[in-house]
């Protein structure tokens, strides 16, 4: 899995059986692989280059994310890669989407059947080709009511008795980094600058008014969304100092998610357990953004899972994507995507062993 943040590669080694319901998963071993310079400022640059540059990213990711397999994981007896590529450009609402790292390429490097590709048929029957996480929320985290992937963007998946709701909820890491940024850092370790910060009030509400918020789900963000909605009113707003801006950028993922996880709290506000609430992803180990949504959302159980499963939650949920499409099973909802029907997504490219 390689994340909108542009940090690196999520690599998961995971093992599957059963289905559904019954379906068991471990996590055997994990490798984390810093996103080379070259490769960043590529990826960075690829929505504004050349279709043939396009086309040759797309092979040459490939071969990279083949070649880091077959370094970490060679030693291992392993049935499938499941790749979700990295995102170049995501427009549903165009039916279009396209993650790059060629799923050929991988199997030639890696020399291992590959599964890919996984949102294009969503989109293909309309639907938003995101949030594809929600089999994993049901069926691997089906104790949980809601699970929070606090990634570049932040989304929710709602687990209710008959159905599992996904969508996008707010930027997350993607603005909390951009303002990192400003001070020569990669990202505000623990949340430390933005702690020291104040919210104002009135960028607070110019984040907020954005229409992004106005939607009703299922709806999805993409990166250039935030880079030409959310980051100019970041650039542009000139009073008080950077940690302001990070604290009121923490302030508006807070309200953001007190917003969307309400309607379910106050259905369950008769029972006697608290709802739980799961965190994963990088946002997960922002000391100071994890207390203020426990801080501020007291009617639900907030918990932080360990690093494993904090770190590399998205790249399990590619495997099990990968695990479905090889089962014949269904691995994309309709109900978090807003498409016609469910379908079994992602393209096989299979690796013929010789003899």
């Amino acid at each position: 899995m390689s994340g909108s943040s542009l940090d690196g590669i999520d690599m998961a080694l995971c093992e599957f059986t059963g289905m559904n319901s019954d379906i068991e998963w471990q996590i055997l071993k994990t490798a984390f692989v810093p996103m080379p310079a070259q490769w960043k400022q590529r990826l960075d640059h690829l929505p504004r280059d050349t279709a043939n540059s396009l086309a040759l990213a797309d092979y040459e990711f490939g071969y990279f994310l083949g070649e880091l397999c077959r370094e970490k994981f060679g030693a291992y007896s392993i049935d499938y890669i499941a790749s979700h590529g990295h995102t170049i450009f995501h427009a549903p609402e165009t039916g279009m989407t396209c993650q790059i790292g060629n799923g050929a390429a991988i199997a030639g490097a890696s020399g291992v059947s590959v599964i890919c590709d996984f949102r294009s048929m969503d989109v293909a029957l309309g639907g938003q080709g995101a949030p594809i996480v929600a089999y994993l929320d049901r069926y691997g985290f089906g104790t949980y009511d809601v699970l929070a992937n606090l990634g570049g963007i932040l989304n929710l998946s709602f687990n209710l008795p008959d159905k599992t709701l996904a969508w996008d909820v707010c930027p997350c890491n993607q603005l909390l980094n951009f303002l990192s940024a400003k001070a020569g850092l990669v990202f505000d370790r623990d949340g430390e600058m933005a702690s020291k910060g104040q919210v104002r009030q009135d960028l607070l509400a110019q984040l907020l008014s954005d229409p992004y918020f106005g939607i009703k789900p299922p709806k999805t963000l993409d990166n250039q969304y935030i880079s030409t909605h959310f980051v100019p009113v970041l650039e542009q707003y000139s009073v008080g100092s950077n940690e302001d801006r990070l604290r009121t950028v923490v302030e508006m993922i807070v309200h953001s998610v007190q917003n969307a996880v309400r309607p379910l709290l106050q259905k369950k506000s008769d029972q006697s357990d608290l709802p739980k609430i799961l965190l994963a992803g990088g946002g997960a180990h922002n000391t100071f953004l994890v207390e203020q949504l426990q801080q501020n959302i007291k009617e639900a159980d907030i918990i932080v899972p360990d690093d494993t499963l904090v770190d590399f939650k998205e790249a399990l949920l590619m495997a099990f994507l990968g695990y479905l499409r090889v089962m014949q099973q269904e691995n994309v909802l309709a109900t978090a995507t807003g498409a016609k029907s469910n379908s079994i997504s992602g393209c096989i490219y299979k690796v013929i062993k010789s003899n």
